[in-house]
C-alpha cells in the first residue's frame, strides 16, 4: 500500500522557456518542419533576389592611371 500523495500532473500548456520557445517549436509540433524550412528558404532567397535587382547599379570604377613612364 502506497502512503504517498498522488502525483500531480504537470501543466502541458506552456513548455519551459516561454512563448518564444513555443513559437519556434510550433512547426515541429505540427509536423510541418520540412515544408516550413523550404518555404522560409524560398522566401529569403526571393527577398535577397529582390534586393539585388532593385539596388542601384554600381558606379563605374576609375581606371588606375599608370605611373609616369620614364622616357
Amino acid at each position: 500500500m502506497n502512503h504517498r500523495a498522488p502525483r500531480r500532473r504537470r501543466r502541458a500548456d506552456l513548455p519551459p522557456g516561454g512563448p518564444l520557445r513555443l513559437l519556434l517549436g510550433l512547426p515541429a509540433r505540427l509536423g510541418i518542419r520540412r515544408p516550413f524550412i523550404l518555404i522560409a528558404t524560398a522566401a529569403a532567397m526571393g527577398l535577397y533576389a529582390h534586393v539585388l535587382l532593385a539596388a542601384p547599379p554600381m558606379p563605374p570604377s576609375r581606371v588606375p592611371v599608370p605611373a609616369a613612364t620614364p622616357r
